[in-house]
């Protein structure tokens, strides 16, 4: 089985989940609240739909059982972790980004 590289694995995750952000406000009146509010609202039906695949019986096989109040436990406190902002440099500052409006 092939080692996993967490890091390029997130880098790559949220690289993907920054062009839609970023997009999803090039293309709509949504407040970046909003889009992220949506962002949000995606990933949790992904757990869902994910989850569900592993608790079906024809469903996946690799061995993991979803729990659901400890896994969204598990996926907020990921959330809050990465919110709090530190004193580290970031990977991408948004506020070097000029707006381009909405027409």
């Amino acid at each position: 089985m092939p080692s996993i590289d967490r890091d390029a694995a997130f880098a790559a995750i949220r690289a993907a989940l920054m062009s839609s952000y970023s997009g999803s406000l090039a293309s709509t009146r949504m407040s970046p609240l909003e889009a992220l509010e949506c962002m949000a609202a995606a990933l949790g039906s992904i757990y869902r739909e994910v989850a569900d695949a592993h608790i079906h019986p024809d469903g996946c096989r690799c061995g993991w059982v979803p729990h659901d109040v400890l896994d969204l436990v598990a996926l907020e406190q990921a959330i809050a972790a990465n919110a709090v902002r530190e004193d580290s440099e970031e990977v991408f500052d948004l506020r070097s980004v000029t707006p381009v409006g909405h027409g």
